[in-house]
C-alpha cells in the first residue's frame, strides 16, 4: 500500500511539476496563440469522456521565430472570442499549455499534493515498522514529517478549491 502511495505521488510530482513548468512559461517556448475558430471534441486531450473546447489558430513566439500557422489549442474554457490573443507555452510541435496564473496554480498545487503523498509514504516505507509494535514508538521527526505532510496537503486542496472558484 506504502509503494502505491509513493508511486502515485512520483507520478503526480512528476506531471504536475512538468506542467506548472509550462503554465508559467520557465519551460517551452513562450508566445501568443491566435483564436481562429473553435471545435468541440467529445473525449479529447487530458480527460477520457465528455466534451472539451479544441481551439484552431496561429501561434508566434515572443521573438517571432517560431510561428505555427495550424496551431490546436485544447482548452477547457468555451469563452475566447475570434481573434483573440491568449498567452501560451509551446511545449514541442503541435503542444501548447495556456500560461495564465490559474493554469500555474493549478499544476503547482497537483505537484504539491503529489509531494506530500511522497512525504507520507517514504517514511512509512523507511520506519513503518516501528509503529506496528504499541510499545515502540517511531522516530520523533516521522511524526512530525506526516503533520506537516498532511497539512500540505490539506493547504493543497484549499487553494485547488479557490483557483477552481476564481478561474
Amino acid at each position: 500500500m506504502c509503494g502505491l502511495l509513493l508511486v502515485t505521488g512520483l507520478a503526480l510530482l512528476g506531471v504536475g511539476a512538468r506542467d506548472a513548468a509550462y503554465a508559467t512559461r520557465l519551460a517551452g517556448t513562450p508566445g501568443t496563440f491566435r483564436v481562429l475558430y473553435a471545435d468541440r471534441a467529445y473525449g479529447d486531450g487530458r480527460s477520457s469522456g465528455g466534451f472539451r473546447m479544441v481551439w484552431h489558430g496561429t501561434f508566434t513566439s515572443a521573438d517571432g521565430r517560431v510561428t505555427d500557422d495550424d496551431a490546436v489549442l485544447r482548452d477547457e474554457s468555451d469563452g475566447h472570442r475570434p481573434n483573440a490573443r491568449l498567452p501560451v507555452t509551446r511545449a514541442g510541435a503541435g503542444t501548447y499549455y495556456t500560461a495564465r496564473p490559474n493554469y500555474a496554480l493549478g499544476w503547482l498545487t497537483l505537484a504539491l499534493a503529489g509531494g506530500s503523498l511522497v512525504a507520507t509514504a517514504f517514511p512509512l516505507l523507511r520506519f513503518g515498522g516501528a509503529y506496528r509494535h504499541p510499545g515502540r514508538p517511531g522516530p520523533r521527526r516521522f511524526r512530525t514529517g506526516l503533520r506537516v505532510a498532511w497539512g500540505c496537503t490539506a493547504a493543497c486542496g484549499a487553494v485547488a478549491l479557490l483557483a477552481a472558484v476564481v478561474a
